[in-house]
């Protein structure tokens, strides 16, 4: 039987008042968070949809069985979009859909058309092979950078498979893969907390930001910072930096970074390990994994895991630990947060900063890297630039526009790093 639960926008004054939802009792949240609405008529779906994400008032699921991508609302399925016979879905920044059309759980096969890409305009999709990924299984996908069907920088997806000590780094260019500038990084340990990468693991980046986020697998583990931001070293590598500081954190994979105002915000699972809880915190770094008091000062609201009569959580066990979270900012104080636990439910909820609560001035980057045709800019004002080869040879010094062959360099400015590419 059809469960859609909506809720009057009630929300009550207090930063962490426990506001029970109106139509279910069992749905308790952080009173800056609301539900919008819920829908269990995908709990069904089960393993064959590991993966899926929300965005525009729907949500898009990967359905490996029937080959299809799945439409959902807060009424039901309400499209199906042809895919293929894999688990991973994700987006760019620009909207266009990424989804593995290859077979489940089978490594990744350069030979055969591997990812569909299915673009945001509504325009024909395109199928492309892909080379240079470690033969290993990886059950999800983080967000894109970047927009991949952009003809001059397009957009980077990052993976890494179960069992190898590598990330891969490949460029789509206008709808193709950039397979001359496709990098791999291999790592004693790529985790300082976890071993090598797991079929759960995901590693995301946006535009804008200097820098990848990957979750460690920790799919055993409660309550740990196991979130890691990487950034580029000075041999143009990703290298460990820091970890992000995310109370009362869940082993379940799936988080997204978005910004409301000035302020960056994370959303990552929560609570009861391997159940449906999630936490809304500032974005913040420190140097160790381990668990401090001073943690929660950045959180700012939590969604609890809908409970049994007991006491215990209703929804566990869910296929390969997912809890798939995604925002989207609708307001400098608002912003809806899209979730999708597998064998349990999708919902929308509303997450709100009133008065500016949360939200810090944030200096505006000193300059934009821009690789073009046979050219880099540099715009802005920085007091300190040096390009480099992707081998570290240096070729230029202060100088805002760059002249240079086709290939990967990397930029240094002040004091950031940045990877780029010119055709």
């Amino acid at each position: 039987m059809k469960k859609q639960l909506l809720t009057a926008a009630l929300m009550l004054t207090g930063m962490f008042a426990l506001t029970p939802s109106v139509a279910d009792a069992k749905s308790t949240m952080d009173s800056n968070l609301t539900l919008l609405w819920m829908n269990t008529d995908v709990a069904p779906l089960t393993l064959d949809v590991r993966q899926g994400f929300g965005r525009d008032g729907k949500f898009y699921l990967q359905n490996k069985a029937t080959k299809t991508i799945e439409v959902w609302n807060e009424t039901g399925r309400i499209q199906e979009i042809p895919s293929g016979a894999g688990t991973n879905i994700t987006f760019d920044d620009a909207g266009n859909i990424l989804v593995r059309i290859g077979t489940f759980p089978d490594p990744f096969n350069k030979d055969i058309n591997e990812l569909r890409i299915i673009p945001a305009d509504g325009s024909a999709a395109i199928d492309i092979a892909l080379s240079g990924i470690t033969g290993g299984r990886l059950d999800f996908w983080g967000h894109v950078q970047g927009n991949v069907l952009d003809k001059e920088t397009g957009g980077i997806i990052y993976m890494g498979t179960t069992y190898y000590p590598q990330l891969v780094e490949i460029p789509i260019i206008d709808g193709k893969q950039d397979v001359a500038n496709t990098y791999t990084y291999t790592y004693a340990s790529p985790f300082g907390i976890a071993g090598n990468f797991a079929t759960t693991t995901i590693i995301s980046a946006w535009e804008g930001k200097e820098n990848v986020s990957i979750l460690s697998p920790l799919f055993n583990k409660t309550n740990c910072n196991s979130i890691q931001k990487l950034s580029l070293d000075e041999d143009g590598n990703w290298s460990h930096d820091s970890y992000y500081i995310t109370p009362r954190h869940s082993g379940c994979a799936g988080f997204y970074i978005f910004k409301l105002g000035g302020q960056d915000y994370i959303v990552y699972p929560s609570g009861s390990n391997n159940a449906d809880g999630f936490t809304v915190s500032k974005l913040a770094t420190k140097a160790i994994s381990d668990v401090e008091d001073s943690d929660e000062s950045v959180r700012i609201a939590t969604k609890y895991s809908e409970q049994k009569d007991d006491g215990n959580p209703m929804y566990i066990g869910n296929a390969f630990y997912g809890n798939h979270l995604s925002a989207e900012a609708i307001s400098e104080t608002q912003a809806h947060i899209y979730q999708y636990f597998p064998s349990g439910y999708i919902a929308k909820y509303l997450f709100t900063v009133e008065g500016g609560t949360g939200v810090a001035k944030v200096e505006a980057p000193k300059a934009t890297i821009i690789g073009g045709k046979g050219e880099i800019t540099i715009e802005g004002e920085p007091t300190f630039i040096e390009v480099y080869t992707i081998g570290g040879t240096l070729i230029s010094r202060n100088e805002h526009n760059v002249k240079c062959i086709p290939g990967t360099y990397i930029v240094k400015t002040d004091n950031n790093v940045t990877k780029v590419m010119v055709k």
